[in-house]
């Protein structure tokens, strides 16, 4: 039997059902929340809708039939969330925690010529880039600049930049600009 706004404000502890696998879970403290229990190629999965304090009855039931066709479509909802509020860090970030990761197996002049080319000639073109866009253009932007004035960094920034991709999982696009670079180098550069 469908609920009513009255029998969500009244439900006791337990799970009340609306219809087809929407649910009201309400817990011994009294705390409310919308659950949706679908069952997919043999596996039985709740998905959680939010609080009924801040989700309306209305409101779960239309969660519902979007989740029911993400389901039906062959679109994995969990995954689908967590790829929608996955964070991507900026090439600064990913760059400084690539150097922190390697900065141990270099001498000092090594590590501190590393992270200042990037400061000085990078991170102001291309620092607040979201690491899953640095693409070619974004070396070309950067090597553009240095190219013909600072020869052996513009030579030592492909390396540097492709190091700092990896650490994110992106992948290794500034590899095609310019063939020097290889991943075995890039720790040495």
């Amino acid at each position: 039997m469908a609920l009513t706004a009255l029998k969500v404000n009244n439900a006791r502890p337990g799970r009340h059902s609306d219809g087809r696998g929407l649910q009201l879970l309400v817990k011994e403290s009294g705390a409310r929340s919308w659950v949706l229990r679908m069952q997919r190629h043999g596996r039985r999965r709740d998905y959680g809708l939010g609080s009924a304090l801040d989700v309306s009855l209305a409101e779960a039931r239309e969660a519902a039939v979007a989740l029911r066709r993400q389901v039906r479509l062959g679109i994995d909802p969990v995954a689908e969330r967590r790829r929608l509020h996955k964070v991507v860090p900026s090439f600064e970030t990913a760059a400084r925690d690539c150097y922190e990761a390697l900065k141990e197996g270099w001498k000092n002049r090594r590590h501190a010529n590393w992270i200042s080319s990037l400061e000085n000639h990078v991170f102001p073109l291309i620092g607040t880039t979201p690491v899953d866009q640095v693409d070619s253009a974004s070396v070309v932007e950067v090597l553009s600049p240095i190219w013909l004035e600072i020869p052996e960094t513009a030579r030592s920034a492909p390396a540097r930049l492709a190091a700092a991709l990896p650490v994110t999982g992106a992948e290794r696009r500034t590899m095609s600009v310019h063939d020097h670079t290889a991943s075995s180098n890039a720790a040495h550069d």
